[in-house]
């Protein structure tokens, strides 16, 4: 029998550096640690085995940030996660796939006895960003933080206060974390008087804004990827779900609906992706960030070739030419204009032209546009990575007209150049955060301007919403399961500085399980619950399979962590909205609630919440 990798004497060793009564805590993620002075004995460490031997399998979820959402099942001993397998349900039949977990929900146990879990709650004594902390109790965290919330609202508005976004945790019911509204941490702040929010997020913010421009509406969807099965042609550009939906459901869709109809795909990306390998018929190398100009010449060899859906473009579109522009609009500013070079910029689209700019022949370019074109239906989709440029907004804009000018929107195996649907859901209900009576966004990129210098932030300059411009600096955030007040943001080099200094930010409390490069700005540093470690459900997975995964408490928190709904509630006591935060209810007892509401939509569940999760 092979060596297992991970041994439980292994799982159960702290590796604490001790020095003279503090711990050092230091970071895989990061290269810095943390000294935790009067650290005294108690460390998120799991208990050594002892009791009857008998082993538990328990139910639980995978709620990482990635769009799906898979089973589960802890193996429990003693109090101890000794192995953690995926679901054995089901077969391999579409559409009752196994709901199969990826290398990162199957290590869960490795994040639940990770050396870097924060064991109890902290305080900043140091310098902010020195990594100095001191050992407190939750009733001592609770009151500061209380106290230093309520001054901040009292001497500076709502507005200064600000949760940041965070995905560590989704999927879940209680224990969420994004979006940060739907939070218990929004609760709290709706109860006191609201919160300054953002808009958009790290993974689509130029499409959200882009697209829309040419759809109208607001978020742009696309075909589920089942429906690839009824495409004769399917094009991703800068796509690859067999990579960024991994799980076994959705690459379980992809499988399905490529080899069903033998679906021919093309893959264009800078690499080589693993949805190359595993559902491409040919990979068309392309510079990154030039997805707009590949399009455009598309386009321009469909307009000049005829191979355009005419009546579509008449029917459902206005702008294309300059027959249809809106009144008043200037001459030559049509789409057509533009490809064929008749618009302001006198440059024409070509092949020969784009090739410059991708790096893709010419002859290439030219066969592709036929190829698509003449494609009955095409299934034309982006991902997500094409727009992460500067000008990606016209990237996503530029691939979304090539489904409008073959007429592949609206209809069964087309698309609308957006990305797959995300998939089917459950009506579950969810946690009510209530309404935040702050109405002030801005865009979740540049939060950290509003700490440096919030004056200059109006409407125009910054994209505030909800007023003509900020009227307070953000004093006070709220980081729950997030690592973006570094890691996963922008611009770090020019945050760092503003971060360290506590005269601008006066409060930055990290509500998590690890330690990670945004804990270092911490000036209260709390152990949250992971999911194996509380009870709740899952029911957003993104897959052709509606589901509900019943998240079993499988042990308890391991030091002083707690779920984020406790640690909410402790605060709401402090600033005397406790019994409004919790309506006299535990967790516990809101799931229950949320179930029994659940039922009404759904009543093929279980009979009760204990059955749920049995």
């Amino acid at each position: 029998m092979r060596k297992p990798h991970y041994t439980e004497q292994a799982l159960l060793k702290r590796r604490d550096v001790i020095k003279g009564g503090a711990v050092v805590l230091a970071s895989a993620f990061f290269p810095f640690s943390i000294e935790i002075l009067n650290a005294g004995s108690a460390v998120a460490a799991p208990p050594a085995p002892s009791g009857t031997g008998e082993e538990r399998i328990l139910w639980n979820s995978c709620n990482v940030n990635c769009g799906s959402r898979c089973a589960l099942r802890v193996h429990v001993k003693d109090g101890v996660i000794t192995r953690v397998e995926t679901d054995n349900t089901g077969d391999d039949r579409y559409g009752m796939q196994q709901l199969r977990a990826c290398p990162r929900g199957r290590s869960m146990r490795q994040r639940i006895y990770a050396e870097q879990r924060i064991p109890y709650p902290l305080r900043r004594v140091g310098n902010r960003g020195e990594g100095k902390f001191e050992r407190i109790s939750w009733e001592e965290a609770f009151k500061e933080i209380g106290q230093r919330l309520r001054g901040t609202i009292d001497t500076y508005g709502n507005e200064a206060v600000y949760l940041n976004y965070g995905t560590g945790a989704l999927g879940s019911t209680m224990g969420k974390s994004w979006p940060p509204a739907a939070t218990p941490v929004a609760r709290l702040m709706n109860l006191v008087g609201g919160y300054l929010n953002h808009y958009s997020d790290y993974s689509t913010c130029q499409i959200t804004v882009g697209m829309p421009y040419l759809y109208g509406g607001s978020w742009v969807d696309g075909n589920s990827l089942s429906d690839m099965e009824n495409s004769e042609l399917a094009v991703f550009f800068g796509n690859n779900p067999s990579e960024t939906r991994m799980s076994g459901c959705k690459a379980k869709t992809l499988q399905h609906a490529r080899f069903t109809r033998n679906t021919r795909v093309i893959i264009i990306d800078p690499r080589y992706t693993d949805s190359m390998v595993s559902v491409g018929d040919e990979w068309i190398p392309i510079r990154p960030g030039t997805d707009a100009a590949l399009s455009a010449a598309l386009a321009y060899v469909m307009i000049t070739e005829d191979l355009i859906d005419k009546p579509f473009l008449a029917k459902y579109t206005i702008g294309y030419d300059e027959e249809s522009l809106p009144k008043g609009a200037p001459a030559g500013s049509s789409y057509k204009s533009y490809i064929l070079g008749q618009g302001p910029d006198k440059t024409p689209k070509t092949p020969a032209w784009a090739s410059r700019i991708t790096g893709i022949p010419p002859a290439r370019i030219e066969k592709l546009a036929r190829e698509i074109a003449g494609a009955r239906p095409c299934f034309i989709c982006q991902g997500w990575g094409p727009q992460r440029t500067t000008n990606g907004e016209n990237i996503s804009r530029a691939i979304g007209m090539l489904a409008v000018l073959t007429g592949n929107v609206g209809i069964k195996g087309g698309n609308t150049g957006a990305r797959e649907n995300a998939g089917y859901k459950l009506p579950m209900a969810t946690f009510p955060t209530l309404e935040n009576p702050v109405k002030t966004e801005l865009s979740c990129f540049n939060w950290y301007q509003a700490i440096d210098d919030y004056k200059q932030m109006t409407a125009t300059t910054a994209g505030i919403r909800g007023r003509e411009r900020l009227i307070a600096p953000i004093k006070f955030i709220w980081n729950y399961a997030g690592n973006c007040l570094t890691n996963q943001h922008g611009g770090i080099n020019q945050m760092h500085p503003i971060l360290l200094d506590d005269k601008k930010c006066e409060t930055i409390v990290v509500i998590d399980t690890t330690l990670t490069p945004s804990a270092r700005y911490a000036d209260f540093l709390l152990p949250s619950c992971l999911n194996l470690e509380e009870h709740d459900w899952t029911s957003d997975g993104d897959s052709n399979i509606a589901y509900v995964i019943f998240d079993n408490k499988c042990i308890e928190p391991l030091g002083e962590a707690k779920s984020i709904y406790d640690i909410c509630a402790g605060v709401a006591n402090e600033l005397g909205v406790k019994e409004a935060f919790t309506e006299g209810r535990t967790q516990y007892q809101w799931l229950e609630k949320l179930y029994a509401e659940s039922r009404k939509a759904i009543p093929e569940l279980p009979p009760t919440l204990e059955e749920a999760y049995t």
